[in-house]
Order: structure tokens, then sequence, then C-alpha cells
């Protein structure tokens, strides 16, 4: 029995535990509504450096309120600003959080964009609760919001897409229906890998060169039966991806199929042939015969298991005998994409001239060397892009003539999109190999940073296989990591000229 004396004070003790119970809630929520204010507070500041804090404030914060405030700038106007929230949007955990992203999705009917980013990351989540709302996506108006919620539904791989998935595999759409049939293959393999097969014979080549692309992942054990024969195809873009997946065919018929065709006639082709014919047999010949000959002798007692480094080549031949502001030129196809944004005004402490003065001298140095082995176009892109031929021509003295002129009267002039640049140039599938040169990162366009322009870039590239070389005309470090990270993106190789 407790003593009369003491029961006062375990009532006070009590009364105080209970105080502090209900305290602790509140106490969370305000230390949760001040990190949102700051989080808040840093998202609205102009600077990309706050802007990136308060981005991944809102990323540990993980709710509704904090992806919200990110959403918001997704669909703004402000490409640094929408490029720095992404970095931190796939992050989010918080499955309240992720379910404002599929209501986005399917309330915002104002901007496709928003739409198409949204499907995006809801692939990136990979949360089987957004099936539904990606399913419906599939018949949006906007085919790139159809390609996005096809490929997310691939990631998630939850068969109860699969109906839907069939129907967009004939989409009007030839990036639809490439990841519809990717996903497709990528759910159900065993039930579903015909949407891959079929796609090979589609008659838009890039969505032949981006199923086959995905053979070696999701057919893997006929990688030979289906590459062998692309290697036969009529754009360069499937034969190209053919030698690249036999490369990792270590058997006997693989080497066989890649000498049959090591003398390509686009070069492009033709190396990628030798690369992986070097990878198999660690062999590094540039003359087919040279390739027949040796094979000729060692193909019985060949072991394609053994993997092998591969040896320098010993004819003594040289494969780049031009190069473009230091970069090679082995391609014939070729599109070089020209700075005339308002920036090539400025000079640089190691040019004579203006940037742009510096560029035309290059290109014309450049044309005069490669004249009668070359097809070409040239872009002179800013805001826009514009070309000097609809097409590529072949280079001679006409037509060098003509192209620098062209370029010579593109006058410096607004800011720069490289984005729409390369998709311009990209439009061109006769285009093997695009030298980019820009006076540092873009001001404007639909992407910006790298990390969204790379992202993309390197999507585009399962349909086109296009190689960027890139040189910045800069002396800002930031601006040149831009240009070198799209580079990477394509496997080109990089120059700064400061």
């Amino acid at each position: 029995m407790s003593h009369p004396r003491t029961a006062p004070a375990r009532a006070l003790v009590g009364a105080a535990l209970a105080l502090a119970v209900l305290a602790a809630p509140l106490a969370a929520q305000k230390k949760g509504d001040a990190r949102l204010e700051e989080a808040t507070k840093l998202v609205r500041k102009p600077q990309e450096g706050d802007l990136r804090q308060g981005a991944f404030l809102c990323a540990e914060i993980d709710s509704v309120a904090s992806i919200e405030l990110l959403l918001d700038i997704l669909g703004a106007d402000q490409p640094h600003r929408r490029d720095i929230v992404w970095e931190a949007l796939p992050s989010f955990t918080d499955p309240a959080a992720r379910a404002r992203v599929r209501e986005e999705l399917a309330k915002n009917k104002k901007n496709e964009r928003t739409r198409q980013w949204c499907a995006q990351l809801l692939g990136l989540y990979g949360d089987a609760e957004s099936v539904k709302e990606l399913t419906k996506a599939l018949g949006d108006k906007f085919g790139d919001v159809r390609a996005a919620a096809a490929q997310a539904l691939g990631r998630i791989g939850d068969a109860g897409a699969l109906k839907a998935l069939e129907k967009a595999a004939d989409d009007k759409e030839y990036a639809v229906r490439a990841y519809a049939r990717e996903a497709l293959a990528r759910i159900d393999a065993a039930g579903h890998g015909d949407a891959l097969r079929e796609g090979l014979a589609d008659g838009e080549a890039g969505v032949r060169c981006f199923l086959l692309g995905c053979v070696p992942e999701l057919l893997p054990d006929e990688v030979l039966a289906l590459s062998g024969p692309a290697l036969a195809d009529p754009d360069w873009r499937v034969r190209l991806q053919a030698a690249q997946n036999l490369g990792a065919e270590r058997s006997r018929e693989a080497v066989d199929a890649l000498i049959e065709v090591s003398g390509d006639p686009r070069p492009i082709v033709a190396s990628g042939v030798r690369a992986s014919l070097s990878k198999l047999t660690g062999m590094a010949w540039n003359k087919p015969e040279q390739w027949k000959t040796w094979w000729a002798g060692e193909r019985e007692g060949f072991d394609p298991a053994v993997p092998r480094a591969p040896k320098a080549s010993d004819d003594g031949e040289r494969t780049v005998s031009v190069r473009y502001n230091d970069l090679p030129v082995e391609s014939d196809h070729v599109a070089f994409l020209i700075d005339v944004s308002s920036e090539m005004k400025a000079r640089l402490k190691s040019l004579q001239g203006t940037k742009g003065e510096a560029a035309y001298g290059e290109l014309s140095r450049v044309l005069g060397l490669l004249e009668g082995r070359l097809v070409f176009n040239v872009f002179a892109y800013d805001t826009l892009a514009a070309a000097f031929e609809e097409g590529p021509v072949e280079l001679d003295a006409k037509t060098a003539k003509k192209a620098l002129a062209f370029v010579e009267g593109a006058h410096a002039r607004g800011a720069k999109d490289i984005w729409n640049a390369l998709l311009t140039a990209l439009g061109d599938t006769e285009l093997d190999t695009l030298y980019l040169l820009a006076s540092g990162e873009p001001e404007i366009g639909l992407y910006v940073h790298h990390n969204r322009i790379t992202e993309h870039l390197r999507e585009l590239q399962r349909f086109h296989k296009v190689v960027v070389h890139g040189v910045a005309y800069t002396d800002e470090d930031w601006y040149a990591k831009q240009i070198e990270e799209v580079c990477k993106a394509t496997g080109g190789e990089f120059r700064r000229v400061q």
C-alpha cells in the first residue's frame, strides 16, 4: 500500500511522463518543419549550390511536402534548376512521396515533359504500385511519355503490364515499340521473347539496332543465332551492334562470322568488327586478308574460351592520318557542330584571334586535308542548329567552300543549346561521328547539365550508335567538364583549348 505522503508525488510524475509522451511527437514535428523550412529557403535561392543542397535535404526529409518542392521546380522553365533537382529525386524512398509522383503523372495534363519525367522516376523507383498508372500512360498523346512508361514497366518487371505492353509493341512511334518489346522480353523472356525476336525485323533500323542490343542480356543463348544474320543488315547501325554483340560470344562460329565481314565498307563498322575480333582472338590485324590468312591456320586448334590480351598490330599501318582539334578523324560520315553563340566572340590565351576565328580556321584546315575522302555536314548552333545542307554531301572543293562560307556567315549571336544541336545532328542517320565544338556548358535547352544530357544521350545511343568527340574552347574547368562527360557517354574523345 502506498504511503499517503508519496501519492501526490507519484501523480505529478505520471502527469509529467504523459506530457513528455505528448511532447515528443510535437518536438519531432517541429524539427521536421524546421528542416522543411530550411529546404524551402535553399531551393528558392538563385545559386546552384544552394539549390543542390536544398534538393538533397528534401530527399533526406523524404516526405510528400519535400518531394512537392522538387516537382514544382521540375515542372518549371529553368533547365539548370530542373537538372539539379533531378540529382536528388531518384533518392526518395517514402511510399507516400512516390505516390505523389504517380499522382503527378496521372493528373498533370498541361506539361507532357513533367509526365515523361515522372514516368521515368517511377521506373527508377521500381514499385509494383506504379504499374496501374504507368499502363495508363502507355495511352498518353505524347510519344516520349509512352516510351518512358514502357521503359519503366520493363524496369519494374510486373506481369500485370504484359497486355498493355503487347499493344504498345505496335505503336506508331518507333521508340515506344522498342521499349515495349524490350519490356515484354524483360518481364517474361520465356513467354514473350518473340516480341524481341520479331522486332529485329522492324522497318525502322533504329528499332532493330536497339533490340539487337538487348539480346545479350535478355536472350543470351541466342546471341550468335540473332547477331550473325544482322551482320548483313543494310543499315550500318545494326551491323555495328551485331559486331559488338559477337565480341562477347566466345566461339569459333563468332570469329568465323566476324572475319567474313571484316572488310565492311563502312569504316566505323569495320573498326567495330576488328575490335570484337581482337577481344576474341588477341590479334589486331587491320586488313581482312590478314585476318583470313591467320584464321585459316589457327581455327582448328583455337580455344575461344581462353581470354586473350590484344597484341599491337604488326602491319605498320596508321589508321588515323588527320586530326581535328587533336581529335582523330577515322570515320567517313561525319558532322561538325560549330558553336556560334555570343561566347565565341571571346578570346583565349592560346588563340591568336577569337574562338570563332579559331574554329573557322581549324575547320578550313581539316576540310582541305580530307577532300575526296569524306561525306559530311556542318551545323552552326546557338539557340537553334542550322545545317549547311539538308543532308550529308561528298566533300570536294565546291562543298568545302560552301560549308566554310556558311560558318563564316553564322555570326556569333545568342546563347547555346547543345542538346538541340545533338538531337538535330542525330536526326540524320547517315552520320556516325559528330565533332562537337563548344565554348563551354550550354546556357539553354531541354537539358543543360551533363547528368541529364548524358542520361538521355545514352538512351539515344541505343538507336543511333553515333560517337561524339568534343573540344571545349574555355578557361573554366566546370564548363569543360560538361563537354567531356558528353563525349564519355558515347565513347568519344575530348580535348580542351584554353
